[in-house]
């Protein structure tokens, strides 16, 4: 949460010119390795920016899940604060960008960080039904 609030803190110049920064290089890579040409890199950044929005909040989820865990709450309260708590702190963080300059709240970035959010939370529900679907079947 400190790194999605410390990222959403920037002035819209200085996230541009990281965003930028990053999907130049990533272009850079994806053009030698395809040998196409040039990649628009204003559409691409778009790009990016959600594929970061929708992976923070990928991983957020995912730390939320083991940290509610460790609480002793059953997996429907477990799922449920998980994916509660990402989906609150998608909508605080947009309006918190209402106050940054240059920056706004955007709905469709709540959906981005929603949805990054929602799946975090079910591969980890899922990955640890596997793990302990297997345990239970070792101890038989």
């Amino acid at each position: 949460m400190f790194v999605i609030f410390y990222l959403s803190h920037q002035p819209a110049g200085e996230s541009n010119q990281l965003s930028k920064g990053i999907s130049k290089i990533v272009a850079q890579n994806i053009e030698m390795v395809s040998g196409k040409e040039e990649i628009n890199l204003r559409s691409f950044n778009n790009i990016i920016r959600d594929y970061a929005h929708f992976s923070l909040y990928f991983i957020l989820g995912v730390i939320l899940v083991s940290a509610l865990k460790k609480f002793g709450l059953n997996i429907k309260n477990t799922l449920l604060f998980s994916i509660l708590i990402c989906v609150i702190y998608a909508i605080s963080d947009e309006l918190h960008q209402i106050f940054v300059p240059g920056r706004g709240a955007q709905l469709s970035d709540v959906m981005i960080d929603s949805s990054g959010a929602i799946l975090g939370v079910f591969i980890t529900f899922c990955i640890n039904w596997i793990v302990r679907s297997k345990r239970i079947e070792s101890v038989k």
